[in-house]
């Protein structure tokens, strides 16, 4: 399932449009205007169906245009990307079927709401912030393409998709315990002892034969897949420092030179007209380093998402923005041995280390219970087994843990056990096994949690809603058991 609109609508995204946001004409130019423009009378076949109805093509149209005028108020611009026409659909389907559901439960929007709503977005005043009625109809001609009327009529159902989920989470209550419980979660504290067991300290002795790698490879076949790579040409500004000021200087700057890509994807000529150069990364993965950028996730996916040829929208990262062309796409394939061959010995190497680590670390375990059982100390055992103790700082349950990093499993234990005693079991974390000793914990501030207690509370609500509105509008598409009729709508069309 798509993520739906309606969360943004829930959260009151809405009522932000990116200021001082140019939308050049082309991104309002959507290919399935035409494809779904209809003439005063209905032919068939049908859009789809939703709760057994059929959906007509004019109203799946309407859908269509509330959706994307939604995802034009919260980027600014539709992104230039071949998934952004399927998702503009899908949202329309996810529409049509919460509007279902709003007239279904008789939700009722009046005049004033609107009317309200409407002037509830800056966008639409003047300098003086008072609301602009010229302006508002020049935005809506020139950044939407719509009518006020076509835009009222938007705006109402937004409103009656934002009751009907509202709606959903009126019955949603706290305890004072379930506050209590939370707010011990995020600020209660705890010092632990710990004996590490790293699995890299293994790896020497660990010798694997070549059929072995070979019986290893053949059961993990899937772990070892070449992933799909891509070698992009881009161009960049890079941040001269951190202010906000600069940020938003290149980010207009790069902003403006993709527009330019409307028409043509020539970088080089782009890059020539703004005096920058256009570099080469060679080809890379999700999980490369990626040459001249680094590790970079998120500008690995904008690159994988991307057809050969085509030209993104700016993508920032810490350094700077970027715009970037796929040269070259690769796609992810079976391996064969030989290709994998040491990185699977590698990983088998690795495997075998870490059972060797936890079989070290249990056995340490035993024997450190043993010693404790006789109301030896901690470190005195610890030493008597040649085994070196830790301490940390005190942390909570999901705070970085020094030395160890982000360790959940470790921190359930040192809070789990009682003070002055070890876990019951060997615990993983990243880089091995662990022996945890509870040392102590430092409990809540009673006087801070009564300040900051009604606070938590509408959060963990506002959150508790979120998740009740997903889980229902899962069970509400299932229930609507959607029919798409759209390919066949678009053959009958060519």
């Amino acid at each position: 399932m798509s993520v739906p609109v309606f969360p943004v609508i829930m959260c009151g995204m809405l009522k932000q449009i990116r200021e001082n946001a140019r939308i050049p004409l082309y991104i309002l130019i959507v290919a399935f205007i035409g494809l779904y423009a209809v003439s005063g009378h209905e032919t068939n076949p049908p859009a789809g169906k939703i709760f057994g109805r059929k959906v007509l093509v004019s109203d799946f149209q309407k859908a269509y245009n509330g959706a994307r005028t939604l995802l034009i108020m919260r980027y600014g611009e539709l992104p230039r990307d071949t998934k952004i026409e399927p998702m503009i659909e899908d949202e329309a389907w996810n529409r049509l079927i919460m509007l279902y559901e709003a007239k279904k439960e008789h939700i009722k929007v009046s005049d004033k709401e609107i009317v309200e709503y409407v002037k509830g977005i800056s966008a639409f005043n003047d300098k003086s912030g008072r609301f602009s009625k010229r302006q508002y109809e020049e935005i809506l001609k020139y950044s939407f393409g719509l009518t006020p009327s076509e835009f009222e009529q938007q705006v109402k159902e937004n409103l009656m998709m934002e009751k009907v989920v509202d709606k959903q989470g009126q019955d949603i209550k706290l305890t004072d315990d379930d506050v209590l419980r939370e707010y011990k979660f995020l600020n209660e504290k705890v010092k632990a002892d710990y004996i590490l067991f790293k699995t890299a300290d293994y790896l020497p002795r660990i010798t694997v034969t070549e059929d072995e790698t070979k019986a290893y490879f053949e059961k993990s076949k899937d772990a070892f897949k070449i992933p799909e790579k891509v070698n992009i040409e881009y161009i960049a500004k890079a941040f001269a420092d951190d202010k906000e000021e600069t940020k938003q200087k290149i980010r207009k700057e790069m902003k403006d030179i993709s527009y330019e890509f409307a028409v043509s994807a020539d970088l080089a000529a782009a890059a020539k007209k703004s005096s920058l150069e256009v570099k080469e990364t060679g080809l890379f993965d999700r999980e490369s380093n990626i040459p001249g950028i680094g590790y970079d996730l998120k500008f690995a996916d904008a690159a994988l998402v991307l057809a050969s040829g085509q030209v993104s929208n700016p993508i920032e990262t810490k350094a700077g923005v970027y715009i970037i062309k796929v040269k070259e796409k690769k796609p992810g394939r079976a391996a064969e041995f030989s290709e994998v061959k040491e990185l699977v010995e590698n990983t088998l190497k690795l495997d075998k280390a870490d059972a060797i680590a936890k079989a070290k670390a249990q056995e340490a375990l035993n024997a450190v219970k043993a010693g404790l059982e006789k109301k030896g100390d901690f470190d005195d055992i610890a030493k008597g087994l040649s085994l070196s103790v830790k301490k940390t700082d005190a942390f909570a349950r999901n705070q970085y843990i020094g030395g160890l990093g982000v360790a959940p499993e470790f921190a359930e234990a040192a809070f789990s056990a009682k003070q002055g005693e070890v876990f019951a079991e060997a615990i993983r974390v990243h880089d091995g096994y662990t022996i945890v000793r509870q040392d102590s914990i430092t409990p809540i501030d009673e006087k801070k949690y009564q300040e900051e207690k009604d606070k938590l509370k509408g959060l963990m609500l506002a959150q508790k809603k979120y998740f009740a509105s997903i889980t229902w509008f899962t069970e509400l598409k299932k229930k609507a058991n959607l029919q798409n009729n759209l390919d066949k709508v678009r053959g009958r069309r060519r």
